[in-house]
Parts: structure tokens; C-alpha cells; sequence
């Protein structure tokens, strides 16, 4: 007990001495733009293309009043941006109102009904159940609770003011990937993203770190919770720790060192994970001999302890600060960012004890981030490019549910990544031929109104300049010539739109 509390204290004390960056001067970023080569509306769309999921006309204006330097400040704090309009559209949903507890009791109950009736020989099959064999029946309450959750996310994706924070969000949940279709997963992703990585997604990654680590969804995942010195060492959640979570995988270390940390949480489980889940250590099923991990003598005896001791050897790691800055830089310069931005994003984690919103700041003031070579170097993700054409066209959507199966269409199921890497952030992951189909059919059913719970108005949408007028509201600041040649030239509107939304410039971003 003591030790918790000392190595807890001791946490506290270098949090609070971890200098985080200045806010981002005032004229920063507009200068920065004009030697990266940028006219001003490319720096506005460009910069609006990277900390939201799409531009509307009102982030235009606010961009316009509050100044780029203000705008991110905003966007880094987004407890200061009231966002009670969005929480009582979510009221309506069950995976936002209800605890992991009550979930996962229903999900259990409700799997269990279906499955007995399902063999009951007189009992007759709903219309949709023809075909539906006993084992399918059961899948239904997790499919239909994975909807709600993309629904969820799909809403807050394009409805929420805290932008900034939802792109990170998305950023975070990929990094620490929990796939829905595991047990009972589907039940505690709700709370593991509400508790674990919604408040910390721009806080410190030592915080965010730890909360994953502690999470019911991740020690389920990733076979922890099942890991006991007795009947046998999982080493599952100590090898994604290590080549995911933290070093990478060139980070330096060894099988021994992925077999030592799997010792070190052993007993880290998950009490009642069909009733009531929550976090458990319990000592019965730890390994309490001594460890080394990293070069880093681990003592015997110390319990629960020893696995936040390697949290900290971790986290405090150079290669930890290479490994997120690299994909911070990445997600918001280029697929391939320049090694320069990279190492002065990880001596800014290292200088501040991994505070993230200073690696940002590091990034927005960065002359990469505002070179032309940066401009649309971006693929939009499935996620991301259903977001961005609901908010760029302003879609009233009353019903997410079909935007939320149109990213799954597209290729990327919300929550349904398998592997624990998670949807990679690479354009060749989304460039497939059947992909670039998908994505076109969307725009067109969008802009026709074939989209279920969706409505659009582009009754302004007239004149000569037409299309001139939708590659502005798309945040297109130059068409190519075989784009404009692609147009017919005689058009309606809701098509102009729909053959616009899959061009190359608003694919990318």
C-alpha cells in the first residue's frame, strides 16, 4: 500500500513539473503559411482539413474572427466549448446513457433469449429470421449494439463543436485498438472510450496510458485478464504494449523483456466481466518474483506495483516519444513525415513528460505542417470522409445510422478492426478500386437524398459559377482540369455535388 501511494506521489510531483507548451503566438501561423507558399484560403481549408472532420461555413467564420492562433488554442481546450446540443442528441442512446454493467447484462440476457428461441422447433421465425441459423441469431444483440456505438460515433464526428477533440478521439482509439466483436467487447467500448480516452485525448499520454491499461475492453482484448503465474502467463497485452502502444516495434527491446512485463501484470483481470466489470488486481494470480525489464530491475513483492513500474519505464522512454510523435506527425503533416518535425515533437514529449496537447502546438507551429508539400497530402479515411461531406454540405441527419454504414461500406467498420493495429493512417489503405467505387456511390446517394435519415438543401446552388460554388463549400481551393472537363456542363444541382465529392481534391485532404 504504501509503495502505491509513494509511486503515485511520485507520479503527481513529475506531472506537475512538466513544463507544457506556451500557447501558439498570434502571428505564427499566418506567417508560417505565407513562406510555406500558401494563399490565404489554402491556409484556412488546410488548416480546417486537419483538426476537423470537415469544414462548415460556421468554422469558416469562427476561423476568420478568432485568427488560426486562436482557433487551435480553442480546439486544445475543449472543456471551454459547450457542446450541450450534441450531449442531448446522444441522450437518445442507450451505449451513451448506460453503464458497462448494464450492458453487458443485457447484451448476455438478450444473446441467450434469441439463442433459446431460436431452438424452439414450434416457435415460428420472425420475417427477417428465415434463413437465420440459432448461431446468428445470437450475433444480432452485439451487431445491433455496435451500431449504436458507430451511430454514437458517427454523430459526434459531425455534430460536435469539440472537432479537435473527436479527431483525437478516433486518433487514440486506433492506437489503442479494442475490437467490438470479442466476447462481450461491444459492452464495455462505451465506457472504455467515454472514461479512458475521451478525457485524456489531449492530455498526457502517461494518464491515457495508464487508463487503457486499466481498462476492462483492453485486458479482455488482449487475454490479460485470463493471465496467472498458476495456469499459465499471457504474454498477449505485453507484446502490443511494447510494439503498439509504446516503443514500436524497432524500439529496442527483447522477447525476454515481452516475457518479464507479462509477469509483471499478471493478476491485472477483470472482476465479474459477464455481470459487472471493473478492474481487479488480484495477488493469487501474480508472479511476485523478481523482474528486469528494459535493463530495469523490477524487486520481488510487489504486487500490483510492478505493472505500473513498466507503465513508467515506458512511458518515459525515448522510444516511446520517437514512436508518437512519428504518428502524431503523420496523422496531421504526412504519411511520410519529414524526420525533422518528428524529432522535435519527441524532444517537446520528452521535454513536457508527454503532454499532447504540446505536441500539437509543436506541430502547428511547424513550417512542415504549412508547406505546400502538405497540402491534400492526405487520403481521408472512410470515417473521415462521410464526416466531412455531412458537415461541408450541412446535412440535417436525424437518423446516423446510415451514414454509419456507409463508412463501414466504404471499408472502414467502425469498432470492427480486428488486429490491434487498428485502421492504419496510410492512403494505400484506402485507394483500393473497389474502395474509390464505394466512395463515389456515397457522394451520389448523399447528394440525390437516397441517404435514409439524411437531407441535404442545395437549393442555392444556381447560376453560371455553380461549380465554382460547391468546390468552395467542399473546401476544394483549386479544381485540376480533368476534374472540370469530368463536369457535364449542363448539371443538376444534387449531381454536380455527388461527382464533386468523388474527385481526387476532396478525397483528400
Amino acid at each position: 500500500m504504501m509503495r502505491t501511494l509513494l509511486f503515485c506521489l511520485w507520479c503527481a510531483a513529475c506531472t506537475r513539473a512538466a513544463a507544457a507548451s506556451p500557447p501558439i503566438a498570434a502571428d505564427a501561423p499566418d506567417a508560417l503559411a505565407r513562406q510555406g507558399g500558401l494563399t490565404p484560403v489554402e491556409a484556412r481549408e488546410h488548416l480546417l482539413s486537419r483538426v476537423t472532420f470537415g469544414a462548415r461555413e460556421a468554422d469558416r467564420a469562427r476561423l476568420a474572427r478568432l485568427g488560426a492562433a486562436g482557433f487551435l488554442e480553442e480546439q486544445l481546450h475543449p472543456a471551454s466549448i459547450d457542446d450541450s446540443a450534441l450531449d442531448a442528441r446522444l441522450a437518445k442512446f442507450d451505449v451513451v446513457q448506460e453503464g458497462s454493467d448494464v450492458l453487458v447484462r443485457k447484451l448476455v440476457a438478450q444473446r441467450k433469449a434469441r439463442r433459446h428461441d431460436a431452438v424452439l422447433k414450434d416457435a415460428p421465425p420472425a420475417p427477417d429470421d428465415e434463413q437465420a441459423t440459432p448461431a446468428m441469431m445470437a450475433a444480432r444483440p452485439k451487431r445491433d449494439l455496435i451500431l449504436q456505438l458507430s451511430s454514437a460515433k458517427l454523430l459526434r464526428a459531425v455534430a460536435s463543436q469539440r472537432q479537435l477533440q473527436e479527431v483525437m478521439v478516433d486518433f487514440w482509439f486506433n492506437h489503442f485498438n479494442v475490437f467490438a466483436g470479442k466476447q462481450e467487447e461491444a459492452a464495455l467500448l462505451p465506457e472504455y472510450e467515454q472514461h479512458a480516452l475521451r478525457p485524456n485525448a489531449l492530455g498526457s499520454f502517461r494518464t491515457l496510458l495508464e487508463a487503457t491499461a486499466h481498462s476492462p475492453a483492453m485486458l479482455i482484448y488482449l487475454d490479460n485478464w485470463r493471465s496467472t503465474r498458476r495456469k499459465g502467463i499471457n504474454e498477449n497485452y505485453a507484446r502490443e504494449l511494447l510494439e503498439l502502444h509504446t516503443l514500436g516495434v524497432d524500439g529496442g527491446y527483447t522477447q525476454r523483456d515481452v516475457q518479464e512485463i507479462a509477469r509483471c501484470f499478471t493478476g491485472w483481470t477483470v472482476d465479474t466481466p459477464f455481470k459487472q466489470p471493473r478492474f481487479v488486481f488480484r495477488p493469487g494470480m501474480h508472479d511476485f518474483g523478481p523482474k528486469v525489464v528494459l535493463g530495469h530491475a523490477i524487486p520481488p513483492g510487489g504486487g500490483v506495483e510492478d505493472g505500473l513500474t513498466v507503465l513508467r519505464i515506458l512511458e518515459q522512454h525515448p522510444s516511446t516519444a520517437r514512436f508518437i510523435a512519428r504518428k502524431l506527425a503523420r496523422r496531421f503533416v504526412s504519411d511520410e513525415p519529414p524526420s525533422g518535425l518528428v524529432e522535435r515533437v519527441a524532444k517537446t514529449y520528452e521535454r513536457t513528460r508527454g503532454d499532447i496537447a504540446s505536441m500539437l502546438r509543436t506541430i502547428f507551429e511547424s513550417p512542415e505542417f504549412w508547406n505546400r508539400s502538405a497540402l491534400k497530402a492526405k487520403v481521408r479515411s472512410p470515417l473521415e470522409l462521410v464526416a466531412f461531406s455531412l458537415r461541408a454540405l450541412d446535412a440535417s441527419v436525424d437518423d446516423p445510422s446510415a451514414p454509419a454504414r456507409a463508412v463501414a461500406r466504404i471499408g472502414e467498420p467502425l469498432y470492427g478492426s480486428q488486429p490491434p493495429t487498428g485502421y492504419p493512417d496510410f492512403a494505400q489503405t484506402w485507394l483500393s478500386s473497389g474502395a474509390l467505387l464505394a466512395r463515389i456511390d456515397f457522394g451520389l446517394r448523399l447528394a440525390s437524398g437516397r441517404l435514409p435519415g439524411v437531407s441535404v438543401d442545395l437549393s442555392q446552388l444556381s447560376g453560371p459559377d455553380m461549380l465554382d460554388q460547391v468546390a468552395a463549400r467542399l473546401g476544394a481551393t483549386e479544381l485540376s482540369e480533368t476534374t472540370r472537363d469530368a463536369i457535364p456542363a449542363r448539371v443538376a444541382p444534387e449531381q454536380l455535388v455527388g461527382l464533386l465529392l468523388g474527385a481526387p481534391e476532396v478525397q483528400r485532404r
